[in-house]
This record gives structure tokens, sequence and C-alpha cells, in this order.
């Protein structure tokens, strides 16, 4: 083997030093030096990202206001389309009364609530109230009913699910059961699409009295 001074040694290991920040140092019978190029990778980051359902009761409030029966059954009814336009001013009209229907005016009408989705799953809506027609309306044969349609373009698209149709404009009744009233409810506010809106319809009979009212409960879960 060829011998080799200690001063070229010493020679090899400082270029070793300056080099191996650059790349790979390969020493070949002790008197080649060499280098591979630069050394590159990849690598993968993760993040996960909990689902939340979350809902907003935009207005929560359907006051029919006070009237008379005059011996005859009402059908008292919110505000259905908000004059033609296609929402409710995110909800912020007021309340009134028109015991014959709405007629265009925000003060002759009671208004829906109106549900927006704030969390980042779609969402699955269901309304129930705190007791039976008969319980809350009291007299002969009263009624309650609710459906669903859209306060913002396609927040439902066509999975409303009143009276077990997957379409809007149908009625179903408002108890004590759960009754999902949209299955599939939109959480993405760009495009504009995550409110709904609650209708009322209440049948009040000739022989009810007294100041009426009751609790809607409206709950959301994560869509399947």
């Amino acid at each position: 083997m060829a011998k080799i001074s200690n001063n070229l040694i010493a020679s090899l290991l400082i270029v070793a030093i300056l080099v191996s920040g650059f790349g790979l140092v390969t020493i070949i019978n002790m008197g080649v030096i060499s280098l591979t190029g630069m050394a590159t990778g990849t690598g993968t980051a993760n993040v996960t990202i909990t689902g939340v359902v979350a809902i907003e009761m935009v207005r929560n409030l359907a006051d029919f206001d006070s009237g008379t029966l005059d011996g005859a059954r009402r059908i008292l009814t919110t505000q259905q389309d908000n004059y033609g336009t296609s929402t409710f001013d995110s909800g912020s009209e007021g309340n009134g009364s028109n015991y014959a229907g709405c007629d265009g005016t925000e003060t002759n009408c009671a208004f829906p609530f109106v549900v927006r989705n704030t969390g980042n799953v779609n969402a699955s809506i269901n309304v129930s109230s705190a007791s039976e027609a008969t319980t809350w309306i009291g007299g002969t044969n009263a009624g309650a009913y609710v459906k669903g349609s859209n306060n913002e373009t396609a927040a439902c698209g066509l999975n409303f699910t009143q009276a077990g149709n997957l379409l809007e404009g149908l009625w179903g009744n408002l108890n004590v059961s759960e009754r999902v009233i949209c299955n599939q409810m939109d959480y993405r506010d760009t495009p504009n699409q995550d409110e709904i809106r609650l209708h009322f319809n209440i049948s009040i009979p000739d022989d009810a009295v007294g100041t009426k009212g009751v609790v809607v409960t409206v709950g959301a879960i994560q869509a399947s």
C-alpha cells in the first residue's frame, strides 16, 4: 500500500469538511475526491379538521298577533314568498297580522323562521313542538303544520322531506315527534346557499279561546 503523509491526510479531511454541506464526499483510493451533487427529498404534512354541526336562528319568532274567529275556523299561515323575491332579507323582517293571508306588506304578515347552517358540514334539520296542537290550541280538531323552503338558492336543493316527499311546498304535522324538514342543508356561504325557511300553518277551530302559543325546537345533526 502506498504511504500517505500526515499532511496529505489532513488536507483531505479539510476538503471533506468544506464540501460536506454541498453533497456526499467519496474518497477513492485515498487519492481521488468526487462530489455526487445535491440531495433532495419530499415529505407529507397531514392535518385533520373535525366536522362541526351548528345552526343559527336568524329569525325565531312567528307572531300572528290578535284577531277574532267570528264563529268560523281560521287558517293562519306565515308569508310564503317574500313578495316574489328569493329571500326574507336574511330573516330581519318584523311581525304583523293578516288572517286571510299575507297581502304583500311587511306590516301585515307573520314571518317564518330563518335557519342558517353555521357549521362546516351539511346538516339534517328537524323540527318539533313542545305539545300537540290539540293541547296548545284547544278546541275541536285544531291543527299545526310546518314546511321548509330555501331562503338562499338551493340551500337544501330538493332534499325537503315534509310528509315523506323530497319537495318544497308540502305541509307536515308540527307535533312533539321530530319531523325532518331538510336532510341535506348546505353549509357553504359562498355561493350563498346556507339558509332555509320554516313556514307554519295554524288551523284554529271556532271553539278555541284565549292566547295561543307553543315552543318550537329546531334541531340539527350531521347529514348522512
